[in-house]
Parts: structure tokens; sequence; C-alpha cells
């Protein structure tokens, strides 16, 4: 099967500047009574604007991850929410805070978190915040993410993946076990060195027989830090170009390069 391969263009477009974000914080509460943390970036973009939920990878954080890539969101139009989920922890040279409030006999383990993802999307909803939700997932998150499209599927409007975990902790949540009732826009990206390993190589298959764009991303690394220039020590131009396309199509704001 055909795979796409990004790579970095002949020219150059504007790097992701490493400038954080102006973020307001945000909680809401679980379904099993977790306090969810996050923050709200929205610079100076109204409601009509469509709505990034961004969910990090194991061992991460909202602020960590995500400072840098909801910048490059705001300027190009679309508002985001950045979320501290119970599987986490202090990557990137931040703290996780929904862990350091969390109760110590709550499971931290991958699958255990996906009420994490349905709580923020919840609270989008319930305040009325967007008409256009797209959910963004890195790594382990970036498979419980078609679990939310697919039991959520009124308040999802687009899934974007990068680096979809579907290894062993993942047996009982990973993306192909909810690929059918995903009936939204997909794109997963990954990076090369991970297409090397058979399990993931499967799942791109499944996701590009369930219509998914599937890409590999050249010099990309493990989850969405593969977009941010600092984290690769490459010029990601290629990959977040794409990837801001997307959004655009899916999202249906136009301008789709």
């Amino acid at each position: 099967m055909r795979r796409n391969i990004l790579c970095r263009p002949l020219i150059a477009l504007a790097a992701l500047v490493a400038l954080p974000a102006a973020a307001d914080p945000v909680m809401t509460i679980t379904s099993d009574d977790v306090v969810l943390f996050g923050d709200t970036y929205y610079s100076d973009l109204d409601e009509s604007t469509p709505l990034v939920l961004l969910f990090h990878q194991g061992g991460s954080n909202a602020r960590g991850e995500y400072s840098e890539i909801a910048a490059w969101l705001n300027d190009n139009g679309f508002r985001a929410i950045a979320w501290d989920l119970r599987s986490g922890g202090d990557m990137f040279d931040s703290t996780n805070r929904t862990v350091e409030g969390l109760n110590p006999d709550v499971s931290t383990d991958y699958c255990d978190g996906y009420p994490d993802l349905e709580a923020a999307l919840d609270y989008v909803h319930d305040n009325y915040l967007a008409e256009t939700v797209i959910v963004w997932g890195s790594s382990y998150s970036g498979a419980l993410v078609f679990q939310l499209a697919n039991t959520r599927p009124d308040y999802v409007s687009a899934v974007i993946a990068f680096s979809p975990a579907s290894g062993g902790p993942m047996v009982d949540c990973k993306a192909a076990l909810w690929l059918g009732g995903v009936h939204v826009p997909i794109a997963v990206y990954t990076p090369e060195r991970e297409m090397e390993l058979p399990h993931v190589v499967v799942q791109a298959d499944q996701l590009t027989l369930r219509g998914a764009r599937v890409f590999t991303v050249e010099n990309g690394v493990h989850g969405s830090s593969m977009l941010v220039d600092e984290r690769t020590q490459h010029d990601m131009d290629s990959a977040r170009e794409d990837v801001l396309a997307w959004l655009r199509r899916a999202s249906g704001t136009g301008d789709e390069r």
C-alpha cells in the first residue's frame, strides 16, 4: 500500500514560533470524580471559529506539550483548549495539574484515561463553546480520540491523531476497535521511524481502509512534538502546512491551499 510521506518543501514556510500563547486556566469534573485541569487558548478569536481539543501523550501535560502549538493554531484561526490528563507527568519542563491532585486510588492506565476526554468534550458542549470541535490526540490519547468520536458522534467534527498508540497497553482501547463508528474526517501522522514497527503498519492499513488520511512524517518524533522544530531538530514546515490544510478542510473554513 502506497504511503504518503511528508518532507521538507523547497520553499520554507514560517517556522513554528517558540512563544507561549496567552492561556486562561479552566477545570471540570470527570464521570469518576477526577478534577481535570486545562488551559484555553482563544487569542482574539470568537466562538464562530473552530475549537481544537488538545490531548497530550503519556508522561506529558497540556502546557508543556502544547503552548507553542496552541499559539500556532491561534495564529491560523483556530481556538484551542489543552487538557492535563490523568496519565501524564512533567515532560517538557512543565507540570500536570490533574496528576498532582489525583487520588492515589485512581488508575492511570492509558485506557482508564478515557473519561478525561469525555469530560473535556462535555465541557465544551455544556457551555456552548463551539459548533465545530476537532479532537486532537498524541500517542495514547491519539487512540482514545477515536473512542471519543465513536461514542459522541454528534459532538465531534473531525479527528486528528499523532502517533496513535496501538501496542500492548492499548489492547482494550486502540483505534481499530472504534473505527466502524467514526464517520467524520480523520487524519493520522506517524514518524517515519515508527513505521518500522509491525503493529503500527497494521494500524495504518486499517485506518486507510476506513478512509483516513495517513501520513508518514520524515524526521518526525513521537506524538504532537513532531510539529515542533526544537524537538525534532529539523524544519517541520511541510508537516505543519499539511496539518493546517487538513484542519481547514475538515472544519470547512476554506483556504485549503
